[in-house]
């Protein structure tokens, strides 16, 4: 039988305490992993947060709210999330990024809504009275901050997804028209990531309608639980699947940085003429063909625009143009294309596929076998055995 005042701990208490828990783990792991320094201390951040806006549910669930000492304890936690995920995005996908002191002007909601909630707090500690509490509370526009946290939350979610999704949109870009290396990660992990912060955002969005134009809330908290179960199960799979993360902390050289990358695009506004374009891709041909820079393994667009003797962007404006493809794309192309050769070759029948895989330039076994199904709709085995 529960005592009078004495918490009730259910299942659904445990499983929260239980995400927390595992998040806390997870962070710690994460502030000490040997890879990506730069990145995992805002990731294991945003856990933290989580875990800490996970903390609001049991403070109902639990009677902890009719306690003197956790009655408005301060919690806008809401509002710090999604700006770290942004700076998680940022500092992964752009090597030349380095946390400023302007950047803190994006955790200024966080913090000024932080220090209101904890001044409500901290004048009402004295007072034992709950009823009093409640007055000086409503005195300070109680109800009215945590509104404005909780549709603040949903606005950053939607305005820093966004900028995730245009940063790792420009790094894609930059990959695909800067560098063949295939050891340059896609970052896929990433747009789970995004998918993740939709369905979140869409939660939010959803709950926040539900409660303000039917007042679900006055009803029933089962959404609100709901949405804890599966931020709770966010947590987990933040944690779990960020740190099994490798090093992606490549070191990109600052000349062909996404940020320099993305600022000469911006500057690109002449067009070559026709005869100049022609022999830049005439150029560009002979660079391929005859001398196959292709087998360079780390070829970038800095490299071949300077064997040729011609700037980078007028390189890249042709190879758009005229050959109708990407960098990467045209690089790899020729590189498959060798790959085949030698696949028909008899005299290479005693090297395994991987080692002519790696003699052609390729110098990840798994982006070879993916680009070379994608250009000849089989797998590299397939394809040796049916040249045979």
């Amino acid at each position: 039988m529960q005592i009078p005042g004495e918490p009730q701990f259910s299942l659904f208490d445990l499983l929260i305490l239980i995400g927390i828990t595992q998040g806390v783990v997870m962070s710690i792991l994460l502030f000490r992993s040997k890879n990506n320094k730069r990145s995992n201390p805002f990731l294991a951040t945003a856990l933290l947060a989580f875990c800490w806006v996970n903390t609001k549910i049991l403070l109902l669930t639990l009677d902890l709210w009719d306690t003197a000492f956790f009655r408005y304890f301060p919690n806008g936690a809401d509002v710090v999330i999604a700006p770290l995920i942004y700076f998680y995005f940022t500092s992964l996908v752009d090597a030349t990024f380095r946390f400023s002191r302007k950047h803190i002007l994006h955790f200024i909601p966080f913090i000024v809504l932080q220090a209101y909630l904890c001044i409500i707090y901290f004048s009402l500690i004295g007072t034992s009275d709950f009823a009093e509490k409640d007055r000086i509370a409503n005195s300070f526009y109680f109800n009215f901050a945590k509104d404005v946290e909780n549709y603040a939350a949903l606005i950053s979610i939607a305005v820093y997804l966004y900028l995730s999704l245009r940063k790792l949109k420009i790094y894609k870009e930059w990959m695909n028209n800067v560098t063949s290396d295939s050891t340059f990660p896609d970052f896929k992990w990433l747009r789970h990531l995004v998918s993740l912060s939709i369905i979140i955002g869409a939660f939010l969005f959803f709950n926040y309608s539900a409660d303000l134009l039917f007042g679900l809330k006055e009803s029933t908290d089962l959404h609100w639980s709901t949405f804890s179960l599966f931020a709770s199960f966010s947590v987990y799979y933040l944690g779990v699947v960020g740190y099994q993360q490798p090093n992606y902390e490549l070191g990109v050289q600052e000349d062909i940085s996404v940020v320099s990358f993305q600022e000469k695009k911006e500057t690109i506004k002449t067009v070559l003429p026709s005869q100049k374009s022609m022999e830049i891709e005439q150029a560009i041909r002979h660079a391929l063909e005859e001398d196959k820079v292709f087998l360079n393994p780390t070829l970038n667009i800095q490299e071949l625009s300077r064997k040729l003797t011609l700037s980078q962007q007028e390189v890249s404006q042709v190879i758009n143009a005229n050959f109708h493809k990407k960098f990467r794309d045209l690089i790899n192309e020729y590189r498959v294309e060798e790959v085949k050769k030698k696949l028909h070759s008899e005299d290479m029948a005693y090297m395994s596929i991987l080692g002519i895989a790696l003699e052609c330039g390729f110098n990840s076994e798994a982006t070879f076998y993916r680009i070379f199904k994608k250009n000849t709709g089989l797998s590299p085995k397939e394809y040796r055995l049916q040249s045979k």
